[in-house]
């Protein structure tokens, strides 16, 4: 009896211990054993085709459907679903066709939208992926492209593909790797990097699950592209999309003119992604996007005013002005549209909020300038000397320029040209002319302060040109070369304000020596500042350049000139009158608060132009007609090194300062002037210093002339 009720006990106990499992289990998990009975065996991801084709009901549309050798997915163990958000459901809630068994060949994909996921199955229908599916696409996404098979994870878990920091790999993969079979619109591969590269995708590498996705733009389940009015990315649907993260900034647009523009449906009104772009969205705050502003701006405010034909554009009325050209060479404290007319929160000038309406120009110009007046904001910082209309005093200004750079380089251009070909007329006749015998002396031409005062003229005048003139052509590329190899805009215009300093200062240091040497002269005022050494303009000034075009069409007669020719007296009173002009106008520049206490805001307009277009003046005839008269006539050339020894052989004065010998040579003064020869390493520094001097002039003569007219 004891072995009976030992095995009586034995089999209630495994009754019961069965009971007891067999409760724990649900519906679902009995119902997927019979699944598992066959996918939970290890060796279904070996078999063949052959031999899974044994295993299912083979229906006729199969039989010649090629299979891969083996499918590794098709084992399925309990566990590989355990973590997942489907655990609790049955293998046939996904896949009813496997209801009765054996199934058919090919399930076919899951049916996740009949019961469980209803409105996301109705999204996905809306999407552009699903019509792909239809259409036959085998690149057409399903759900279990995007969260994953058997192994599918919650959204919320840090292993999902849809994660928010795993998403943009997932939709990445996918669209880089098809891109060669999608619309223009969808090929990513671009737009990934450029999404990786923005503020968005580098919050997402640094860990932010807070940063904007593809999801959270594109939506999850119906995405569409974006020229479909159902599209969130749509024009007509950005700022709602935008501002579901960034929602204080939404209503501020929506108050703007942009935004009121857009609601009243303007379809030129700009959205977020007309200025901040798609993909490639940057941090407000880094230089590249600070100093790109303007030309997003440009991009619409880049039209005629008012239709008027006359009227420049915002866009290009800003980059001729100072904050325009500093900006356009790199300058990222210069200020920009946003600085002024505000970013989200613009506003027309005559609304009462707006940043630039008359009662806050004062506020709003202070960001930047200390002590600035209701005067000093009477500045235009759009004034646009073209237009006589609106702006007559500038025009007229403007206008005063062209006429005397016209008259300038047409007289002096014909000048050159003329005196060009009589000098090889001249040479081919008589033969290159040569010294008779080799100088034992010199004749001082200038003194050692003279060459002193003009070695500090060409130091700063070089140094205002080539820190200068990029800002007049800050469009050209030349321009942002240039003024990179003198170390940014900031480097630049400190040396600019040394080199006027230095121009200003040897200025006044030259009046001051005229006084001196007037007082130590005992000389009259009539004999000083009219005699033989005057650089004043007289009636012979009128002969000699009268005779000089003779002698350029006849070859008879030249001139005979005493100590200064009247192109070096046009020279001389071209510099003091433009170095004066420039002085002040720079002043006004450099310290525009102080100037606007006792002047008014458009003056400063006038002097920006006065500035720009006396300097544009200065420069090109230096590096062009000057350099031709004092170095690179065939007789001089390739230097003259007069101005930096100081002295020339008697024969070149005689020859050149004919009048003058004579009254030397008259008077028995002409022994004072002679003097010894300078030693030979110093004519030949001089010479290399000029022709340097002349390559970097005459360079930038070429870029500047070039520029104008449009070449490069």
């Amino acid at each position: 009896m004891r072995p009976l009720r030992w095995g009586l006990g034995v089999g209630v106990l495994l009754v019961l211990v069965s009971s007891a499992y067999a409760l724990e289990l649900n519906e679902a998990e009995l119902a997927n054993r019979r699944c598992y009975a066959c996918h939970n065996q290890s060796h279904m991801s070996e078999l063949r085709p052959q031999e899974r084709r044994l295993m299912v009901e083979v229906l006729e549309s199969t039989e010649t459907t090629r299979q891969p050798e083996t499918r590794p997915e098709l084992h399925i163990t309990p566990e590989t679903l355990q973590q997942g958000p489907h655990s609790k459901l049955a293998c046939v809630s996904c896949h009813p066709t496997a209801q009765q068994l054996p199934h058919v060949q090919k399930l076919g994909p899951a049916q996740c939208a009949t019961s469980c996921h209803i409105r996301e199955g109705a999204a996905f229908r809306r999407s552009i992926h699903a019509q792909a599916l239809a259409k036959g696409n085998p690149d057409a996404p399903t759900c279990a492209s995007c969260h994953g098979g058997h192994e599918m994870l919650p959204p919320a878990d840090r292993q999902s593909k849809v994660y928010s920091l795993n998403i943009i790999k997932t939709c990445g993969n996918c669209h880089q790797e098809h891109a060669d079979h999608m619309p223009a619109e969808a090929q990513s591969n671009k737009k990934v990097v450029d999404y990786m590269g923005s503020v968005h995708g580098k919050a997402v590498r640094s860990g932010l699950v807070v940063a904007a996705t593809c999801s959270d733009c594109h939506r999850p389940h119906e995405i569409q592209p974006a020229h479909d009015p159902a599209s969130s990315v749509n024009r007509q649907h950005v700022s709602d999309t935008c501002g579901r993260c960034h929602v204080g900034v939404n209503e501020i647009y929506a108050k703007s003119i942009h935004g009121l523009k857009f609601a009243e449906g303007d379809p030129k009104a700009p959205v977020c992604v007309d200025c901040h772009t798609a993909h490639e969205i940057s941090a407000s705050d880094t230089p590249l996007f600070m100093r790109d502003i303007t030309n997003g701006c440009g991009k619409c405010h880049d039209k005629p005013l008012d239709g008027d034909p006359e009227s420049a554009s915002l866009y290009k009325t800003y980059r001729r002005s100072y904050h325009g050209q500093v900006s356009k060479l790199g300058s990222d404290r210069a200020a920009r549209c946003s600085d002024c007319h505000g970013a989200h929160d613009i506003l027309p000038a005559d609304n009462p909020d707006s940043r630039v309406a008359p009662e806050h120009l004062v506020g709003t110009c202070s960001k930047c300038h200390d002590g600035v007046t209701k005067s000093f904001v009477q500045y235009q910082p759009h004034a646009d000397f073209r237009n006589s209309k609106k702006f007559p005093v500038l025009h007229y200004v403007w206008l005063y320029f062209i006429i005397v750079i016209s008259i300038t380089f047409s007289f002096f251009g014909l000048h050159t040209i003329l005196w060009f070909i009589r000098a090889h007329i001249e040479r081919i006749k008589n033969g290159k002319v040569h010294l008779k015998e080799k100088p034992t002396h010199g004749i001082r031409r200038f003194t050692r302060i003279n060459r002193v005062n003009h070695g500090v003229m060409i130091i700063s005048f070089f140094g205002l040109t080539l820190t200068g003139m990029p800002l007049l052509f800050s469009d050209h590329s030349w321009a942002g070369t240039l003024t990179a190899m003198l170390g940014g805009v900031r480097s630049a215009g400190i040396i600019h304000r040394i080199c006027a300093v230095m121009l200003m200062g040897n200025f006044a240091v030259h009046f001051a020596g005229i006084i001196h040497h007037f007082k130590k002269s005992k000389l009259s005022f009539f004999k000083f500042f009219f005699g033989p050494h005057s650089l004043v303009p007289c009636v012979k000034d009128i002969k000699d350049c009268m005779g000089m075009f003779r002698w350029f069409f006849t070859g008879k007669n030249m001139p005979r000139f005493d100590h200064w020719t009247y192109w070096e007296k046009f020279d001389y009173w071209a510099e003091i009158f433009g170095t004066f002009i420039i002085g002040v106008t720079g002043m006004m520049l450099w310290f525009p608060s102080f100037f606007s206490n006792f002047l008014p805001g458009w003056s400063f307009n006038i002097a920006t132009l006065v500035h720009g277009y006396e300097a544009l003046l200065a420069v090109v005839f230096i590096f062009t007609v000057h350099f031709f008269n004092a170095h690179l006539r065939p007789e001089k050339f390739p230097v003259d090194d007069v101005i930096f020894t100081g002295q020339l052989s008697e024969e070149e004065f005689k020859h050149e300062r004919a009048e003058e010998y004579d009254r030397l040579v008259a008077t028995g003064e002409i022994e004072k002037y002679r003097v010894p020869l300078p030693p030979h390493w110093y004519r030949w520094a001089s010479i290399v210093v000029g022709i340097i001097a002349m390559l970097v002039g005459t360079s930038m003569a070429i870029l500047i002339i070039l520029a104008g007219l449009g070449v490069i």
